[in-house]
C-alpha cells in the first residue's frame, strides 16, 4: 500500500534546472528519485542545499560512512521515523548488515561505536544538558572535525525525520 505525502510530489516533467539535473543523476545512479526528494523539490533551493549538506555529512570522511549510517538508523529508530528507518536499513544492508544486526546496533556496540551512540542519544535528547563527563570521553576519542560530523549526522536525521513525518513521507 502506498500512501501519498501531504504535499505535491514533483514529477520528472515538472523538475527544472538544477532539480532536473539532480533527478536525472538519481535515476541514473539509483534507478529512481527518492520520495522525500520529490516532496522537498517543492522548494528547489531547500532541496539543493539539503542535498549538498546530506552528501557532505554522509560521505566517508572523516568518519567511516558505516558508522554514520548506524547513527542515522539509531536516531531514526528513536524518533520513530518509518521512512528513514527503511532507508537506513537499505543502506546498512549495503554494508553487509543483517536486520538482526541492525536491531542490535545499540546493545552490541563497543568502543568508538558505543561512545558515538551515547553521544548521539545525548544530542538527540537535550543537547544543552550533555554531561561534562560524556563530552570529556567523546573529545578524548574523536577529533573536533569528527565531533562536528557526529553532531551533524544527528542534526541532519532529526531534520529529515521531522520533515518526512510532518509531510507524510512514508515507506511504500
Amino acid at each position: 500500500m502506498s500512501t501519498l505525502p501531504r504535499v505535491h510530489v514533483v514529477s520528472d516533467e515538472e523538475a527544472k534546472g538544477e532539480v532536473k539535473a539532480l533527478f536525472d543523476k538519481m535515476i541514473e545512479s539509483k534507478g529512481q528519485v527518492p520520495k522525500w526528494m520529490r516532496v522537498m523539490a517543492n522548494c528547489d533551493d531547500i532541496l539543493m542545499s539539503f542535498f549538498a549538506l546530506f552528501r557532505a555529512t554522509m560521505d566517508n570522511t572523516p568518519l567511516a560512512a558505516d558508522l554514520k549510517w548506524k547513527l542515522a538508523y539509531h536516531i531514526s529508530e528513536l524518533n520513530k521515523c518509518e521512512f528513514c528507518v527503511s532507508v537506513t536499513e537499505m543502506q546498512l544492508s549495503e554494508f553487509g548488515m543483517t536486520k538482526e544486526e541492525m536491531k542490535a546496533i545499540r546493545s552490541t556496540a563497543q568502543g568508538r561505536d558505543a561512545l558515538a551512540l551515547d553521544y548521539a542519544e545525548a544530542v538527540n535528547g537535550h543537547p544543552y544538558k550533555i554531561e561534562p563527563e560524556l563530552i570529556e570521553k567523546v573529545k578524548a576519542e574523536f577529533s573536533d572535525e569528527e565531533l562536528v560530523e557526529l553532531t551533524s549526522v544527528v542534526g541532519l536525521f532529526n531534520f529529515v525525520n521531522k520533515f518526512n513525518d510532518a509531510l507524510g513521507v512514508f515507506p511504500d
